[in-house]
């Protein structure tokens, strides 16, 4: 019996993780097993609190659909081990935020992996807020559209994400005119958070077929190298209200920005995401072990011009 691929795509900074995490309570619920594989543009996974005591096989500092193609294979390879011995029943596996879901889907079409794998969604997440902006020749580069573009086009499942912040009956209907530009068949639900896939997953048990490339299409062109992630190590103790701040003065080039640093309100640690000029914190554990750090991940960035 082969076993499901959930294959979770979406441009940085849309909810891809958020996402993710409702699956996993899924099919938790289900009583269903399943490997994650977490692809990561930088060299750091600043995330690993959320996937404690999980079965999660991390890829890291490049993209899984070029750079670290032949790391996605050998995980692969594992993973299927793990299916053949009746250890997991899914896969759940994210890509970067820059990632051509085109060539992961090629990745488990061949020969070695078609007999173990099924891809029974492509999932794409489509950041609500930003989109409008991702696909416009006046407030993007040509990289960033081809992006958005190949990610939308290859989701069997269109996920319009930060539904909480996208209130105006227009704005929504602007958003999904822009993701039926490119991708006319495939379902849309709406989202805060991801947790709108929950219903979805329990009323679909078929496969839906992948949308296919246009007649002479070539995907096989990485569109990312200008989208860097920077690391950064940050040992101060600042307010939240000073990493903001810190953050916003590169808002013109930054994509996505998460941490772990230490607050100076409380003296606790906080893990923190950002995105679409949004801050989310959460507490974590009391623990020795955490180090300060800041990964940003934005266009043309250059570690020796932050200023953080």
């Amino acid at each position: 019996m082969k076993t499901d691929v959930y294959l979770i795509n979406g441009f940085l900074g849309s909810g891809k993780t958020s996402t993710l995490l409702k699956c996993m309570q899924y099919f938790k619920t289900m009583n269903k097993k399943y490997a994650i594989i977490l692809n990561e543009l930088g060299n750091a996974n600043l995330e690993q609190h959320l996937f404690e005591d999980e079965s999660l096989f991390e890829l890291l500092n490049g993209c899984v659909c070029c750079s670290v193609k032949d790391d996605l294979r050998t995980t692969l390879d594992e993973v299927a081990a793990l299916a053949h011995n009746q250890k997991i029943d899914i896969v759940l596996l994210e890509g970067t935020g820059v990632a051509n879901p085109s060539e992961i889907i090629d990745t488990f079409q061949e020969e070695r992996f078609k007999e173990h794998f099924r891809l029974k969604e492509s999932i794409c997440v489509v950041d609500g807020l930003r989109v409008s902006e991702y696909t416009s020749i006046f407030s993007s580069s040509k990289e960033v559209r081809q992006l958005q573009k190949e990610q939308i086009e290859r989701g069997s499942l269109l996920i319009l994400n930060k539904m909480d912040q996208l209130t105006e009956k227009a704005a929504i209907e602007k958003a999904e005119k822009i993701i039926r530009k490119y991708n006319k068949q495939a379902p849309i639900i709406h989202t805060a958070y991801g947790d709108g896939i929950t219903l979805y997953l329990d009323g679909n048990d078929t496969t839906i077929p992948l949308p296919q490339e246009e007649e002479g299409g070539h995907h096989h062109h990485h569109h990312h190298h200008h989208i860097k992630a920077v690391k950064l190590h940050f040992n101060q103790v600042a307010s939240k209200q000073d990493i903001l701040t810190m953050l916003e003065q590169y808002e013109d080039k930054l994509f996505r920005a998460k941490g772990i640093v230490k607050i100076k309100e409380d003296k606790e640690w906080y893990h923190f995401q950002y995105a679409s000029g949004l801050m989310e914190w959460q507490k974590l554990d009391k623990s020795p072990h955490y180090a300060g750090e800041i990964v940003l991940i934005g266009d043309n960035l250059q570690k020796e011009e932050l200023h953080i």
